[in-house]
């Protein structure tokens, strides 16, 4: 049978004390059990064995123990759970030990025995805050790794992408410059308004990609329907899109508080993308748009009949940059990139279901961050 990994009570830290002495385990769990969310081990070893299925916060230990001493404990939770911070007791003579500990067990703070309950307590509060703030900054920085990748890549890739455009742009006025017929001038103004529209197509998504990394998570008393229908009504007019039928399917029984910006962001993109990978060679392109509200989340799928995508790049649709399709379908590879982290910021997920021929369907799950009224 698999070990039920014990997780910390909703209002207390679990922590870990280990002591040879029985009566010091039991009066440690007495006088702490009301605070924290309190384990004991009689030894190092037992104590081990309880860290691989336990989240301990932090670790209290005696110096002196038979078969591994305190400090060799420490050693190794040191080198096998960094995160976890440690405390060390230990008496007045044991200056050895105290020295060893803050050298090999990276003790956050060693407590002379006998311990004055108080004192423990300030000290045990003061080593979960660091533990906290520990696993905070490891995330803060894990985050911040993420972010200067992707703007590399952002500023590389986006400052040839501009560069493209421009320069066929300049290639066309110059040749423009040169031609009296008027129906050859007509075309090359034809070609220079479709790299405008990549650069602003583009542009548009690199503000998108900066306010999603930037703004603050909104509240917003939402409508759904409004939302996916002004969603819709803004790519009326885009090519190809009066061929396809469009239905919108909403149930929303109660309130729903969400971001709208981003929310926008995510509909604009995929009914984007639906529009331009649809396949217009087929009786009848479909756009089905579909939204399920209760009190802790919204469903939303948009499903298509258009090309679908390759079962081999579905791993790799959301990132950066990434173009899973011919590049003369057009695209930034930003889209689904910046639909994928809005939903992360949102704290939902997403999940795409496509054959290549029979279409794709994108479904989106957010949770409702309606207020309970009193």
């Amino acid at each position: 049978m698999d070990s039920i990994i014990k997780k910390p009570d909703n209002n207390k830290e679990l922590i870990l004390y280990v002591d040879d002495e029985v009566k010091n385990l039991d009066s440690f769990k007495i006088i702490f059990r009301r605070e924290y969310d309190v384990l004991v081990a009689k030894s190092a070893q037992e104590g081990l064995e309880m860290l691989k299925e336990n989240e301990v916060r932090l670790v209290i230990t005696d110096q002196r123990m038979p078969n591994m001493t305190g400090v060799e404990f420490l050693e190794k939770i040191a080198n096998l759970y960094p995160e976890i911070t440690r405390i060390i007791l230990t008496g007045y003579s044991d200056m050895e030990a105290i020295i060893s500990a803050i050298n090999k067990g990276r003790v956050f703070r060693y407590i002379t025995k006998p311990w004055d309950k108080n004192e423990l307590k300030e000290t045990i509060d003061y080593a979960l805050e660091a533990y906290k703030l520990r696993i905070e900054n490891k995330e803060l920085i894990k985050q911040l790794k993420k972010t200067n990748k992707e703007l590399d890549e952002l500023v590389y890739r986006s400052s040839h992408d501009l560069r493209a455009p421009l320069a066929s742009v300049l290639g066309l006025i110059n040749l423009a410059k040169k031609e009296e017929d008027l129906e050859q001038i007509r075309q090359y103004l034809d070609l220079q308004e479709s790299s405008v529209k990549r650069l602003d197509e583009l542009l548009k998504e690199i503000i998108q990609y900066s306010r999603n990394s930037h703004l603050e998570v909104r509240k917003d008393d939402i409508i759904i329907n409004d939302v996916i229908k002004n969603a819709v009504d803004i790519h009326e007019y885009f090519i190809g899109s009066q061929h396809i039928k469009k239905t919108i399917d909403v149930v929303q029984t109660g309130k729903l508080y969400c971001d709208k910006y981003r929310l926008e962001i995510i509909l604009n993109n995929l009914i984007s993308n639906a529009i331009r990978y649809s396949n217009l060679n087929q009786p009848q392109p479909e756009l089905n748009i579909s939204a399920v509200v209760d009190q802790n989340e919204v469903v939303i799928k948009v499903a298509d009949n258009g090309i679908g995508i390759n079962p081999k790049l579905k791993n790799n649709i959301f990132d950066m940059f990434y173009k899973g399709s011919d590049e003369k379908m057009g695209g930034s590879g930003l889209g689904l990139f910046i639909v994928s982290e809005s939903i992360e910021r949102l704290k939902g997920e997403i999940q795409l279901d496509s054959q290549e021929g029979k279409g794709s369907t994108f479904t989106i799950k957010i949770p409702n961050n309606a207020e309970t009224e009193d």
